[in-house]
């Protein structure tokens, strides 16, 4: 395998994450998803960085993946503390009503 195919397969593994993590329903796997996106687009910055500089187009797809990973893993917490808050309030619903039998 040669540098540039080298190249071009961190440059898709990172892609490749980060859509599974957009793409990912199951909000339990989301921050897993979202971790591994970040460690692969954090080591193909760096990369970039060392090898073609800061002018490298590829450097404004990572850093626009960053923040957008930033928001779906806030949604992502924001969510499961939301559903955590509903259960509780469900569960209290439940028993104010025993309560009342």
């Amino acid at each position: 395998m040669d540098e540039s195919d080298a190249r071009s397969q961190d440059a898709q593994l990172w892609k490749h994450l980060y859509k599974s993590a957009v793409l990912e329903t199951d909000m339990e796997l989301v921050p897993r998803r979202v971790l591994e996106a970040r460690k692969a687009a954090g080591q193909r910055a760096m990369h970039l960085i060392r090898e073609a500089g800061f002018n490298e187009p590829e450097l404004q797809d990572l850093v626009y993946v960053s923040r957008v990973l930033d928001e779906l893993n806030r949604r992502c917490e924001s969510a499961r503390h939301s559903r955590r808050e509903q259960s509780i309030s469900d569960c209290q619903v439940w028993a104010t009503q025993e309560q009342a039998f």
